[in-house]
């Protein structure tokens, strides 16, 4: 499909829009799915909706509002303006008026008053290829087209079309304010490192744009990063390019110092004035043009611009390779081709809701959600650090590998290069780093984050096994990765170790690492710095200060380790010949269990009893008890959940009305609470968490990647109503409002009224809530679980659906599954149109299917009735 095309489809879905259509399916912040999966978004005060494109860490964010920034690690092309500051991609439009241009942002950024264009109206539309920013005015309609590439190029398409019946005379003016350092911030250095030049020549003549900036990487190594800013005109019968005006100089377009785009002098002078095409050292290096056209009705001028870049160069050979690579044409091609490989890419997982069978949920909604939900494991999976561009945003080990477990089912290349990444940074006896950062050269040290949070490697476990089971893939573990020693922890220094091993042996490691760190006085495993709820990061702490650590233990990793524990000793089994290390692993849960239940569970003068989520060193206090370090009795989340995702709920299903007690204290609008109540301020033992605002993230809110957690519980035990009726509360397109994006998960909804907060998020996109949601899609409602032998299919007994349709590239198998809901009395499982027989599941109270791999054929057809 041309540009025009698609640009046309969008503007009849606005029509159906306005007109309120039932073939529109509306979410919270002006937003709507299209009848194609794109996503059309408004203008909004109360937040902004953001869209990723990119691969291999490359991130390149566009905005509803019309903000766009890129990073690639911390290198950044451009670099992200805070709300409110001017932009680093702008682009506008001018028409002569009396007196001075009439200028006209083609973005809702920057803000410039419109008195002069009372009938404008904007609206973006975000799809996976690409973003389409559309503008209409004086029977006009501009459309900008954002898109990267897979060579991390950027590409934007100004389309101007004249529907009115006279010929019309404007400028378009675009303006590109490249960073093109390694830095998370920019000051006012960074000008004297940068030259911009404009140089006539190019594909139609009409120049290009050079940059370059010098970065010191070290006392003795200077390297030049390269960017080239390519362009071209395309005119329809009758247009003309009537005049063009460059500039580099920032202080030019803007109108000096004090002034900015707010205010663009020149844009509304409608020039530059004395050319100037260098600008180095003094002034800021942008590209800006003026380019004046006449354009006849109903005719339409596009204008192509490239973007690329190459960094750490030490030779101008590298600007030259780079220049020969530009080549501006009609990214058509590059969207259609785009397009074809997502289709390819979906059919790895697809998934089609049918219809509704209770009001409030709309099957189109959820059928276009579950797209861009893969879409965002994705982007969680692969990141490359620095994606909040901030020098604590690294790669965290637990928050990849739990991604990870989620988009193995898609792409388990990916995951499996990721894993490979991942595992060569941890220590040599097994302890992972919190967060790591990929090193800048092959002979930097990388930077990490060495805080000792015990959970890091239960995820690395729970991932790689998940990863065998559906893959098959065992010669992962026999793939080589490094270590890296930790020289000064303080320091957070670290270097490569000579020491390299098979990922079996990592995972061997890791093992070795948790065990070590059970309490020999409970049997249960210590804190250390905290486990994944980070914000609660007291527990650990050494009362008598003669260590760093004390004995206080975290319920929710000891539960994790149990199940570690049982998924390695399934795993050995399988491998043979390791007899001592299953023992002593049997061993080692032998004495979890029983300190579980001796001291995590506790009972109050009434006899009544509770999931704690840990104590303090020498048990001195405990944290979701009936008397907590403030006094007060609180209840906790990941505990409880884990209760039943560990496996240890199968030996003590009498805990069940206790933990489904603990979900009804917790329940809150918004979801299931981390805990309740909040921490109070200056709360003894717990650490940094009293310090949120009450209501917020992990204290007292519904902090939604544990709201998750709960609602797998809530499956497992045979809960399914009530599961869903969680599940719908954090899907945000189910909300009244929402301050995030509403087509993928944000982390947490704020419900604090006297502070003003109602629903709001921290932040959307990088959050591990997608993961959770998309594994609870594929085990419980679609019902997907593989094992090493095969696969168990066992959709939970309620689905607030009439039918769906779900298909998973298994292995070497297409498996299609068809559910539909008959009201009959028993579930029935037809493989390829023939009956077979279920298996009863006593904890989710359903019949499950089970397919032996040795029977899989290339097609495979279920159809489930229930």
């Amino acid at each position: 499909m041309r540009m025009e095309e698609e640009i046309d489809f969008y503007a009849k879905q606005l029509q159906l829009i306005q007109e309120k259509s039932e073939e529109i399916c509306a979410m919270p912040g002006n937003t709507y799915f299209l009848s194609d999966g794109s996503i059309l978004c408004f203008p909004r005060k109360d937040g902004d909706n953001r869209f990723p494109y990119g691969t291999k860490g490359f991130n390149f964010w566009t905005y509803a509002s019309g903000y766009m920034h890129a990073n690639d690690g911390l290198f950044s092309p451009f670099i992200r303006a805070n709300e409110g500051q001017e932009p680093k991609i702008a682009f506008f439009a001018g028409w002569k008026g009396e007196d001075n241009y009439e200028v006209l942002s083609l973005l809702a950024v920057p803000r410039l008053p419109e008195t002069k264009f009372p009938e404008v109206i904007r609206y973006t539309v975000f799809n996976r290829t690409c973003t389409n920013y559309i503008t209409q005015v004086r029977q006009m309609r501009f459309a900008i087209r954002v898109l990267a590439d897979e060579k991390k190029g950027m590409y934007f398409t100004v389309l101007m079309q004249n529907f009115g019946d006279k010929e019309q005379e404007f400028y378009l003016s675009p303006y590109v304010n490249p960073f093109l350092s390694n830095s998370i911030f920019e000051n006012s250095e960074h000008r004297w490192f940068r030259k911009g030049e404009f140089k006539k020549g190019g594909t139609d003549d009409s120049g290009r744009f050079i940059f370059s900036v010098n970065e010191d990487l070290s006392r003795t190594k200077s390297v030049t990063n390269y960017g080239v800013l390519e362009q071209k005109v395309i005119l329809t019968e009758g247009c003309r390019l009537q005049k063009q005006e460059a500039t580099t100089s920032r202080y030019q377009y803007v109108g000096g110092i004090y002034s900015s785009l707010h205010i663009g002098e020149a844009l509304k002078r409608g020039g530059f004035g004395k050319a100037v095409h260098t600008t180095a050292f003094n002034d800021t290096a942008i590209a800006g043009e003026l380019l004046y056209f006449s354009v006849p009705a109903r005719q339409s001028v596009r204008l192509e611009l490239t973007f690329r870049y190459c960094i750490h160069s030490d030779s101008s050979k590298d600007l030259e390779l780079l220049l020969q690579k530009q080549n501006p044409c009609q990214t058509d091609e590059l969207v259609q081709a785009k397009n074809r490989e997502e289709k390819e890419e979906d059919k790895r997982l697809l998934a089609e809701f049918g219809t509704s069978a209770v009001k409030g949920f709309d099957n189109r909604v959820f059928t276009h959600f579950f797209t861009y939900l893969k879409y965002q494991v994705t982007f969680c999976s692969l990141i490359k650090g620095y994606v909040q561009l901030a020098e604590s945003s690294l790669i965290g080990i637990r928050d990849v590998f739990q991604a990870i477990e989620g988009m193995l089912y898609y792409n388990p290349e990916a995951a499996r290069a990721k894993m490979l990444e991942a595992l060569g940074f941890i220590a040599p006896n097994g302890r992972c780093p919190r967060q790591y950062a990929l090193p800048v050269s092959k002979d930097a040290a990388p930077v990490m984050d060495l805080r000792e949070f015990i959970d890091q490697g239960v995820w690395v476990i729970n991932t790689l096994t998940a990863y065998l089971k559906f893959t098959g893939d065992f010669e992962i573990l026999e793939e080589s990765c490094g270590y890296y020693e930790i020289v000064d922890e303080k320091r957070r220094s670290v270097r490569l170790s000579a020491k390299t091993d098979s990922v079996l042996a990592h995972m061997l490691c890791i093992m070795d690492y948790l065990i070590q760190n059970q309490d020999p006085v409970t049997g249960c495993i210590r804190a250390l710095y905290g486990d994944w709820n980070d914000a609660l990061d007291g527990l650990g702490v050494s009362m008598d200060g003669t260590g760093e650590f004390g004995n206080g233990v975290s319920v929710m990793v000891t539960l994790q380790v149990y199940q570690n524990l049982y998924d390695m000793e399934e795993l050995l089994q399988l491998l043979g010949g390791y007899e001592e290390i299953i023992k002593s692993y049997q061993k080692v849960s032998e004495e979890i269990e029983k300190g579980l239940k001796r001291h995590a569970v506790i009972e109050n003068e009434e006899g009544e009893k509770r999931i704690v989520h840990g104590w303090g060193d020498r048990q001195a206090y405990y944290v979701g008890s009936y008397q907590d370090p403030d006094l007060v009795s609180r209840y906790g989340i990941t505990s409880n959940a884990f209760w039943v995702i560990s496996g240890l709920y199968k030996k003590d299903r009498e805990r069940k009305e206790m933990i489904l007690e603990a979900f009804a204290h917790l329940d809150s609008r918004f979801g299931l609470k981390t805990f309740e109540p909040y921490f109070k301020p200056d709360t003894p033992g717990v650490g940094r968490i009293y310090k949120l605002p009450p209501g917020t993230a992990e204290n007292g809110a519904a902090y939604i990647h544990a709201t998750a957690f709960g609602i797998m519980a809530l499956f497992m035990m045979g809960e399914p109503e009530k599961a869903w009726e969680q599940l719908r509360k954090i899907l945000p397109f189910t909300h009244e409002h929402i301050s995030c994006s509403p087509y993928v998960m944000p982390n947490s909804y704020g419900d604090n009224l006297f502070l003003n907060i109602d629903g709001e998020s921290m932040q959307d996109w990088q959050t591990g809530s997608s993961n959770v949601v998309l594994k609870i899609l594929l085990r419980f409602v679609f019902g997907f679980q593989a094992e090493y032998g095969g696969f168990f299919l066992q959709p939970a007994a309620w689905i607030p659906f009439e039918n769906y349709q779900f298909s998973l590239k298994y292995q070497n198998s297409l498996l299609q599954i068809h559910y539909c809901k008959k009201n009959s009395k028993k579930r029935t499982f037809f493989v390829n149109q023939e009956v077979y027989p279920s298996i009863w599941d006593e904890d989710m109270k359903i019949d499950k299917l089970w397919m032996d791999k040795k029977d899989l054929k290339e097609t495979v057809i279920i159809l489930i009735e229930d």
